[in-house]
């Protein structure tokens, strides 16, 4: 008991100094005091000498007899008892009621719950402690608010980081588009659609001039009414309207027209000379257009105008060929351009010109039957056929799918149609081993020469059409 007691004393020293006298107080009344009592009722009946000297029961004749001797006994040890009860667990209440309060309060806090503040009423360690724990939940509410904050702009980057990937993927299908020879006018609603996907609540517009008759659309528009467009601009000059930025007078009229939208509108060139615009807008309030968005719209502006100069420069190209795709001969173009010049040289210097034409018979079945490639190995051959049996004056063409034609200059038509036959003979032995008889191709021919079928080249072309027609209504497998 006693070492409890000096361990108690000792735990009451190491507290500190405001709480300890509470803690001392608290000792002495639910301890020491009623101890102190009851050492001096037990010197009292224990030393009788003492009571006798100083005449106590003289002084407090309520404790003269046994009987008030007891209840005066009864009375102390209740007066003890009930002083020792009032302040002892009074102060141990006034300690621990405190502590249970910021234990509590430390618990919510670590389930999370960090809106609440404990009011500081003490100016012991206890208040210091319940102020160090207000500042620890106001730091940890501070960290959660820069937390949420971060968290949103996370959110708000990989938001955009996903709106970038989606206009990369795009500018990539445009690419390819492009790269794969697509119809123009594919590309360019490719281009719109894409662009309206740059905002949200974006929408995207496109205005072209005819261009080198380009058998292209002019006007095309993703997520806003095309009338409202109205009359598109030309500039070559890149213009950005938002809360910042205010339209140039050129650009006022079609602004209005469109309800005052954010407008990126960019040039669309070809061969750095204006042919249209690209425009891409929303229609949210005090919005400003951000550098890499305005960007992008340049990108997607550089596609169009890539796709646009492709068309132009394939057009051009396939208009200055002369040869034939597939089998290697000379093309229509060609073929007539030549005949022309053939017969005016023929006029002026009074000599014959020849023109042959062959048609494959039953082409379009064998093409069913066999499929396109076989159908094409098959042209290429006899195409070959027919250069291998000319000479080199001589020029081999290609007309429509299924149509061979040659220009036979300084020849008659005697001399033409056994030039035709030898040709007719020799394609049909190339094909005799074919198993199927009707695989075996067969070539239908008609001969014109000048000037007794015609004079132009047009003339001497619908001459042997006609004659090929007239043969294949008589059973085909011959030259007229």
């Amino acid at each position: 008991m006693f070492k409890r007691l000096v361990h108690s004393f000792r735990r009451i020293a190491l507290a500190p100094t405001g709480i300890r006298s509470k803690l001392v107080w608290a000792f002495l009344l639910m301890s020491a005091v009623p101890l102190v009592m009851l050492l001096l009722i037990a010197a009292w009946f224990a030393f009788p000498d003492v009571r006798a000297f100083y005449q106590l029961e003289r002084w407090f004749p309520l404790i003269a007899t046994p009987t008030s001797t007891t209840w005066w006994l009864i009375g102390i040890i209740a007066l003890t008892v009930f002083i020792s009860l009032l302040g002892g667990v009074y102060l141990t209440i006034k300690i621990i009621e405190p502590v249970i309060q910021i234990s509590h309060e430390a618990t919510q806090l670590a389930k999370g719950e960090v809106g609440k503040e404990l009011p500081v009423s003490r100016a012991d360690e206890l208040g210091d402690l319940t102020s160090a724990l207000n500042q620890l939940t106001g730091r940890i509410r501070e960290n959660m608010l820069e937390l949420k904050q971060f968290g949103e702009r996370t959110t708000q980057i990989n938001l955009e980081i996903q709106k970038r990937v989606v206009m990369l993927s795009g500018l990539l299908q445009i690419g390819e588009l492009i790269s794969s020879g697509a119809e123009l006018d594919v590309v360019l609603d490719l281009v719109v659609e894409k662009a309206a996907l740059l905002d949200d609540q974006g929408f995207s517009f496109m205005g072209l001039q005819p261009i080198e008759e380009l058998p292209i659309t002019l006007h095309r528009a993703h997520g806003v009414d095309l009338k409202s467009v109205g009359s598109l601009w030309v500039d070559s000059a890149q213009a950005v309207i938002d809360a910042k930025n205010l339209p140039t007078p050129k650009l006022l009229s079609p602004w209005e027209q469109l309800d005052r939208p954010n407008l990126i509108v960019q040039p669309l060139l070809v061969r750095s000379r204006p042919v249209g615009v690209l425009g891409i807008g929303n229609r949210r309030h005090s919005y400003a257009w951000s550098p890499e968005l305005i960007d992008l719209a340049a990108v997607f502006a550089t596609q169009t105008s890539i796709a646009l100069e492709n068309e132009v420069l394939l057009r051009k190209t396939k208009a200055l060929a002369i040869r034939d795709e597939l089998t290697g001969v000379y093309n229509e173009t060609y073929i007539r351009q030549r005949l022309a010049e053939e017969l005016k040289r023929a006029v002026m210097y009074q000599r014959p010109c020849a023109f042959a034409m062959f048609a494959i018979q039953d082409f379009l079945r064998f093409r069913q039957a066999h499929g396109e490639p076989e159908a094409e190995r098959a042209l290429k051959k006899a195409a070959r056929l027919i250069q291998e049996s000319v000479t080199e004056i001589d020029r081999v063409g290609r007309f429509n799918s299924n149509e061979l034609v040659v220009i036979l200059p300084e020849r008659n038509k005697r001399q033409a149609l056994e030039i035709a036959e030898e040709i007719r003979r020799r394609v049909a032995f190339a094909f005799a081993d074919a198993p199927n008889p009707q695989d075996r191709l067969i070539l239908v021919g008609g001969v014109a020469e000048n000037p007794i079928d015609g004079v132009t080249a047009e003339e001497l072309i619908e001459k042997a059409a006609s004659t090929i027609h007239g043969a294949a209504l008589v059973g085909g497998n011959r030259t007229s």
